[in-house]
């Protein structure tokens, strides 16, 4: 059976807490002040049965804030009136934030039917009727009840026990996300936090990150009342963590999957302006953010509007002054910043949000795409909005707002149109827009190009330097991909340690050429003990430098090699040392330094020169302090 949450709403003294206590025999309100007052202060929690939990919300004005954090994370809401007050204040407040939460589900409770006659009821009815036009609870079921005569309970009880095969589950799959309502200590077995699991499961001995960054193993696990090994979206869950005090994890904290989720101060989000909002809302207002558990004051640009009038709607861009955790398509409400009502709330669509200019067609065309949450064009957008970077599934579903089964269909369709690309393979495929693709290649070549223009006498441009010039945040995964594309195309050739265009040469001018024959000869003249390109330069007369340049050249040309420790090589010596080394294997196959020394009648220094040339060649292997001589 599947797990429900259903939360109350409704004005101080309707007698929600009584209802909720006749439903199920526990009382929700917790605190002593409570009790003594006869008056909800904050979140009471109860159950039905082991699949269905209530969470019992203050009306009074004061605790709006408390109420928002309750209904915030509910499946299904019970909107209590008094028969004998009838719709107050706090009804239509607590009813405007179940609309701006996009609660789609629950029933109206009229309370207190003892109190009052038919002609009274009827009005009441009628005041809630033109109270719920034209919104989710218009056709709602209707129960009147009595919480101190018990006229009415058991009926609506066996309504609620009903529920759960009724009302679509949330589901347990996707990454794990429970805001934080209750933080406190039990001796014994250290801090309980409190929440609804929103997405995914936890298991116990698994770890999730209070966001940002604190990694807290989980201890022991109970749910509607009972220890169990795992908790999934949909349930009340208490989480026994390790390794933390109360004090250092409250209401607001999130703790979700480690490592997906980032902390943020600044969101894009579609925002509706209530009609019974007291006046316009100007831009860069200052409001109270209720989202998810939280309550964060921020500061509110809008985009799309020079103002908002009561009733209308805009995209806007919210800065808040402390950092939070959020996800996109996450609800939220805002309260004006004083007094403090609610005038508003939307949906959150970005929770990574660059910073806007006001007006500018290419943010709202993108507002736009994220709002009607088009999966296909979302995940093009997303990674669209990634230039250069490659992306895991799950991490592509976490920013676009969906579960990874939801979008792997689309990622499918999309790769098969040639609009994403798969760097990756197997297991650790990732994803980039093609158009990077496209780009990458455009700058490798410039940048290739650029430095031929600048080097003629270099073979090419090392990997790390192209990659470097190529763009200061490029994935590896991606540019490793471009690269091999490249010179699979043939647009670029691969030379020892270089990347070339494919039709780059090296052309030395009539001196350099004259230079590079006595380099040449020098190198040749003692093969296995060659001289330094500062002792070749003294010897020819020219400056080191040019002799550096040339010699590059030469190495481009592979006529010339250099091995470890500014060592120079002829490549005519680098073969015959080889082919020594072929005949030697014949007969032995190893040798020792020492050995491979004196064969080429050589100092220890352009021995080991040439052998870890050799080595990272695969002709030698170093075993100790000997080497194996392989015949291929």
């Amino acid at each position: 059976m599947p797990h429900m949450i259903i939360g109350t709403a409704g004005h101080i003294d309707h007698g929600k807490s009584a209802l909720v206590k006749a439903l199920t025999g526990t009382d929700p309100d917790r605190l002593q002040e409570e009790k003594k007052r006869g008056l909800t202060i904050d979140l009471g929690f109860a159950f039905l049965d082991k699949d269905i939990a209530i969470i019992d919300v203050p009306g009074h004005e004061k605790f709006v804030k408390n109420m928002v954090a309750g209904v915030s994370t509910i499946d299904f809401a019970i909107l209590v009136v008094a028969a004998d007050d009838s719709v107050m204040p706090q009804t239509r407040e607590h009813f405007d934030i179940l609309k701006l939460l996009d609660v789609a589900n629950g029933i109206i409770v009229i309370n207190k039917c003892d109190l009052v006659d038919d002609d009274l009821m009827q009005l009441v009815k009628e005041d809630i009727s033109d109270l719920v036009r034209n919104t989710f609870l218009q056709n709602a079921d209707t129960f009147i009840v009595s919480s101190t005569t018990g006229e009415g309970i058991d009926a609506l009880r066996s309504y609620l026990l009903g529920l759960p095969g009724k009302i679509k589950p949330r589901t347990g799959q996707g990454l794990f996300w429970m805001p934080v309502d209750r933080s406190f200590s039990i001796k014994g077995f250290g801090t309980v936090v409190t929440g609804s699991v929103l997405s995914g499961s936890v298991r116990v001995g698994e770890t999730v990150e209070r966001i940002p960054g604190r990694l807290l193993k989980i201890r022991n696990i109970q749910s509607h009342g009972n220890k169990v090994e795992q908790v999934a979206a949909g349930e009340r869950a208490a989480l026994n963590l390790h390794n933390i005090t109360k004090e250092e994890i409250k209401r607001g904290d999130v703790l979700a999957t480690p490592d997906y989720f980032k902390p943020t101060n600044r969101l894009d989000a579609k925002l509706y302006l209530l009609e019974s909002a007291p006046k316009t809302l100007k831009n860069r207002v200052r409001v109270r953010l209720h989202l998810g558990t939280q309550e964060l004051f921020a500061r509110l640009t809008l985009l799309d509007q020079k103002h908002l009038l009561p009733g209308e709607s805009a995209y806007v861009q919210l800065h808040l002054e402390k950092q939070t955790a959020t996800r996109r398509r996450e609800h939220y409400v805002i309260r004006q910043y004083s007094p403090a009502i609610t005038i508003g709330g939307g949906i959150v669509l970005d929770d990574q949000a660059a910073k806007h200019r006001r007006f500018d067609s290419n943010t709202i065309k993108q507002l736009k795409q994220l709002e009607q949450q088009n999966p296909e064009e979302i995940v093009t957008l997303t990674l669209l909005n990634t230039p250069y970077q490659c992306l895991g599934l799950s991490e592509l579903a976490r920013q676009s707002g969906f579960l990874s089964e939801e979008i792997k269909p689309y990622i499918d369709k999309l790769v098969n149109d040639g609009e994403i690309t798969v760097p990756g393979k197997g297991n650790k495929s990732v994803y980039t827009h093609s158009v990077h693709v496209r780009r990458l290649s455009e700058t490798i070549i410039r940048v290739i190009t650029d430095f031929h223009e600048g080097n003629p006498l270099k073979a090419g441009i090392s990997r790390a330097e192209l990659k470097e010039n190529s763009g200061p945040k490029i994935s590896s995964i991606l540019f490793d991909y471009v690269l091999q594309k490249l010179v699979a195309e043939k647009q670029l050739v691969t030379v020892d340690r270089w990347i070339k265009r494919r039709e780059h040469e090296i052309r030395l001018s009539a001196g350099q050429k004259a230079l590079a024959d006595q380099i040449e000869a020098l190198l040749l003249k003692s093969p296995f003990m060659t001289p330094s390109l500062q002792e070749i330069a003294a010897q020819i007369g020219t400056p080191v430098q040019d002799i550096e340049k040339v010699t590059g050249a030469l190495q481009g040309q592979n006529k010339v090699i250099r091995a470890e420790g500014d060592l120079y090589f002829h490549q005519n010596a680098i073969e015959k040392a080889e082919q020594m080394l072929i005949e030697l294997s014949k007969k032995q196959e190893e040798m020792s330094v020492s050995e491979f020394r004196e064969m080429l009648n050589t100092t220890r220094k352009f021995a080991m020169g040439l052998l870890d040339y050799f080595d990272a060649k695969g002709r030698t292997e170093r075993v100790g302090d000997t080497r194996v001589i392989h015949h291929e």
